[in-house]
């Protein structure tokens, strides 16, 4: 039996569970319209990518995906995916799978769901979204593929599994969130921090850019994201440093400089800051085999 998230009682005593993924550099490509009983997600590393989707009334919509773009898709919902000019995406099935109480530790898909307000209010109104990434969603979708690269990972359901999958799908409701239900100049101030954060971009640089007072910047951001400008600028590039940790062989002096750290010492002080660890600790941590963790 496979859960939707738009029905969420389907995914009572379930837990999701990834049934297919790739990472993929595609140039023209064509797909005949289709749907399955998977929920799917396509994400836009680069190029652009084409998503023709037939609603319940069967009426159409073609969403024109560009780069940080992702799509959800709901399960049952017909769509076919084209694509022009080339498009590097990361494709990510999930599917929901009965559980049996004897089994190892999981997490209840129906739980999730229920603590994912805005995405589940979006699936009651149509059965895709569309957003553009702000949440560090890149970043979890590659932890998820490398953990089931892994050779030591003995089953796809595996418990750590599902702790990235929450994280996923907690990670795109927020994102929904801040997108959609909050107010439009926020949208514009993390797109700006989005595009320069590895420059030396301030509260003024970013309040003259998206042509608003600086004070009153400051204080609406706190008031809507529940963080300082300064603390949502630092935990961006937080995450894109571990994200060159995983992905290159970089030094620490270089990857500080790459997502925007004055000098070492500020990106090692903000790095335990926001992690509890140092730089060097983390990437061990990073390097560890699947079969060193316990669901414990």
């Amino acid at each position: 039996m496979t859960g939707k998230l738009g029905n969420i009682i389907t995914l009572i005593g379930h837990h999701f569970a990834v049934h297919s993924y790739f990472e993929q550099r595609l140039f023209e490509y064509s797909m005949g319209n289709h749907n399955h009983s998977t929920i799917e997600l396509f994400y836009v590393v680069n190029g652009r990518a084409n998503y023709t989707i037939t609603s319940s009334k069967q009426k159409t919509v073609t969403e024109h995906l560009k780069k940080g773009d992702l799509i959800l898709l709901d399960a049952n919902c017909p769509h076919r995916l084209s694509i022009e000019k080339g498009c590097h995406g990361l494709f990510l099935e999930l599917n929901s799978i009965a559980t049996d109480s004897d089994s190892v530790p999981v997490i209840d898909s129906y739980e999730l769901v229920c603590n994912c307000d805005s995405l589940l209010k979006a699936f009651h109104e149509k059965s895709y979204i569309l957003l553009s990434d702000f949440q560090f969603i890149k970043q979890t979708i590659l932890r998820l593929q490398s953990l089931l690269n892994s050779d030591k990972l003995e089953y796809a359901d595996h418990y750590f599994t599902q702790v990235i999958i929450a994280e996923l799908l907690l990670n795109i409701n927020e994102c929904y969130r801040k997108t959609y239900l909050t107010n439009p100049y926020i949208s514009r101030i993390i797109e700006f921090i989005i595009r320069e954060y590895q420059e030396n971009i301030t509260a003024s640089t970013i309040a003259k850019a998206v042509n608003m007072n600086e004070t009153y910047m400051q204080k609406l951001f706190k008031k809507e994201m529940g963080e300082t400008l300064l603390e949502y600028i630092t935990k961006y590039r937080i995450s894109q440093s571990i994200a060159l940790m995983r992905n290159t062989n970089m030094k620490f002096v270089d990857i500080a400089a790459q997502v925007g750290f004055n000098n070492r010492q500020t990106f090692y002080n903000a790095f335990k800051e926001f992690t509890g660890y140092n730089p060097l600790r983390y990437k061990k941590f990073l390097s560890r085999p699947v079969s060193s963790f316990t669901a414990k």
